[in-house]
């Protein structure tokens, strides 16, 4: 039978030693950060998420165009239901994807909540993901910094 005190000694050494390593880490690395995930820590690199957010609001304005496009061809030309079919499901699969990250750009870009209505109300409309990209960026919601809006 083991010292009586000698099991907490063991599992102080244990916690001690987790502590080190804790403490030895690189301060980059997303695991020692108490508040980002590793999606998140990418995510906070503001032009990274600039770049996606801008990229799903063109995607998201265009496969609008080209459901647009099926459309006319089922509806009023009366062709083929093919463009629909096709684009249908793109531009849905864009327009939540467009959903996610607009929510992501106003946690990282720290939107109000007006701001962030409005990137989401936008994505309803053919072509308004795109009016409202110009707008942020000229307006300043997807620049580092202080910024118009932004709620403290």
């Amino acid at each position: 039978m083991s010292e009586p005190g000698t099991r907490e000694a063991e599992l102080r050494r244990a916690a001690e030693s987790l502590a080190d390593a804790k403490r030895r880490r690189r301060t980059d690395d997303w695991r020692s950060r108490n508040r980002d995930s590793a999606l998140t820590y990418w995510a906070r690199d503001t032009a990274f998420t600039r770049r996606i957010f801008r990229t799903v609001a063109l995607a998201e304005a265009v496969s609008w165009a080209a459901l647009l496009v099926g459309m006319y061809l089922k509806w009023v030309a009366g062709t083929t239901n093919v463009g629909v079919q096709v684009f249908g499901p793109i531009h849905g699969t864009i327009f939540l994807v467009y959903c996610g990250v607009a929510l992501a750009a106003a946690s990282v870009f720290r939107w109000s909540g007006k701001v962030t209505l409005l990137a989401l109300v936008c994505a309803v409309p053919p072509f308004a993901t795109w009016l409202f990209e110009r707008w942020a960026l000229r307006s300043g919601h997807l620049a580092d910094g202080e910024r118009p809006g932004v709620r403290s």
